[in-house]
């Protein structure tokens, strides 16, 4: 498996970690996007794009066998 293509697969997992952290910080601040990427900066929604990140991983890994 070409490494491109596993960090392709990373990188995409992480980008669409942060959206669904980036959706429920606009839902939280009421609809204002400038304060939802402010929040989205901070340490805690950081620790959350990397979780999903990994829980995405590990449920193609157990589901699939791979990446």
């Amino acid at each position: 498996m070409p490494s491109i293509f596993i960090l392709g697969n990373l990188l995409g997992r992480a980008l669409i970690s942060y959206a669904l952290v980036w959706f429920v910080c606009l839902l939280a601040s009421g609809l204002n996007w400038r304060l939802a990427f402010k929040r989205s900066g901070r340490w805690v929604s950081v620790l959350a794009v990397i979780a999903l990140t990994l829980l995405g991983i590990g449920a193609a890994v157990v589901r699939k066998g791979g990446l």
